[in-house]
């Protein structure tokens, strides 16, 4: 047995790095990986403001009302893109609020889209810190 192990390293070379060596760099190479995966993972969780529609109500053909909630910091300030659609998902509609700095950490809001087609749903395409 030991003649094929001889004529297979003559052959192609030896091992690279021994199999002690690659175990750990195995173990090294998962432990970074695992690192990684929960530094981005705290990135996320610790998202600064949250957002949901609430409701939604047309008032006429070209214009929509978007009630939402908006969970941050107190004393935080936040920029709310807001879009109406119509029927094929199609922007129809855009509005950029700006949420003041409030004194609780939940809190409702209201605004009114005016759109340039029939809005059928409107969604909170994202909120930012300041």
């Amino acid at each position: 047995m030991d003649d094929v192990k001889d004529l297979h390293a003559q052959r192609y070379g030896g091992p690279i790095v021994s199999p002690r060596t690659a175990k750990i760099l195995v173990g090294v190479a998962a432990a970074v990986f695992l690192a990684a995966v929960v530094v981005i993972g705290v990135m996320i969780s610790r998202t600064d403001v949250r957002y949901e529609v609430v409701a939604y109500e047309h008032l006429a053909d070209d214009l929509i009302e978007v009630d939402y909630v908006v969970t941050m910091p107190p004393g935080t300030e936040a920029t709310c893109r807001i879009q109406a659609l119509n029927e094929g998902r199609a922007q129809v509609g855009f509005v950029e609020t700006t949420v003041p700095a409030q004194s609780e950490r939940r809190t409702a809001h209201h605004v009114e889209i005016s759109t340039q087609g029939q809005a059928v749903s409107a969604e909170i395409v994202g909120c930012t810190v300041g």
